[in-house]
């Protein structure tokens, strides 16, 4: 069922107290996909995002500081009593403080690092570009990494290709490349043919090698090589 969007906008303005939030402007003209339909901004950058589709029937609603979130998202719906109950809610909660204090995941990142005298060696401006040519030219399983926040390291022996990887592709969190302490590239390829049940696979092994020195001299990225393990190592932090 359609509704009269301008209505609809005027309802939120009208029933919501923004408290010593400021409602931001929003363009209401798009008519189809999710879309902005509510903006509050306080003192500290602090803005309450409220996301509806093209009916305004439901929504997602968080909070943001600095374009990164410090809140989850949350499902609501849009068109009721309750919905805008919801939204009250939480834009008190804005306003008595509770996120005052959250850090996003950025200052989490430098929390982190801080507290571990960590030295930084990489950007994520590299990191963008190292990250874009293996998924086009390094089609076999040569990647592993570690983030600053996993205890453990992966097992030695397993590495995987970055198309199959959920953190760079954009699954429900995508990886945000601020968060590799190490990356290690394995430039020796095997490939196993098979043949039949009763006969050995056929094993080749092809050695891209100067693939990933190009690539790593092309960015101007700083790494260590392991000849035992035949990897180029790149570390985010020391």
């Amino acid at each position: 069922m359609q509704i009269d969007k301008d209505l609809f906008f005027e309802s939120l303005y009208k029933k919501l107290n923004p408290r010593s939030g400021v409602f931001q402007p929003i363009d209401n003209t798009n008519e189809t996909g999710w879309k902005k339909v509510l903006d509050i901004k306080w003192k500290g950058g602090i803005h309450y995002i409220v996301e509806g589709y093209s009916h305004y029937k439901w929504g997602w609603c968080y909070v943001m500081r600095n374009g990164q979130f410090i809140s989850t998202m949350s499902y609501i719906a849009l068109r009721c009593d309750d919905g805008l109950k919801f939204l009250q809610h939480h834009i008190d909660d804005i306003e008595d403080g509770k996120y005052r204090n959250k850090k996003t995941w950025l200052e989490q990142i430098k929390s982190f690092v801080e507290e571990r005298s960590l030295v930084s060696y990489m950007n994520n401006t590299k990191w963008r570009e190292l990250v874009n040519d293996l998924m086009e030219k390094a089609t076999w399983d040569c990647v592993q990494y570690k983030t600053l926040f996993e205890k453990n390291a992966p097992e030695p022996d397993v590495f995987w290709n970055l198309h199959g990887d959920e953190d760079f592709n954009f699954g429900s969190k995508t990886l945000d490349l601020s968060e590799i302490e190490w990356m290690k590239i394995k430039h020796v390829e095997t490939v196993r043919e098979h043949i039949g049940l009763l006969v050995p696979d056929k094993i080749q092994t092809i050695d891209h090698k100067s693939l990933i020195l190009e690539i790593l001299q092309k960015h101007s990225i700083p790494y260590e090589y392991n000849e035992a393990e035949q990897t180029f190592i790149i570390y985010g932090y020391r």
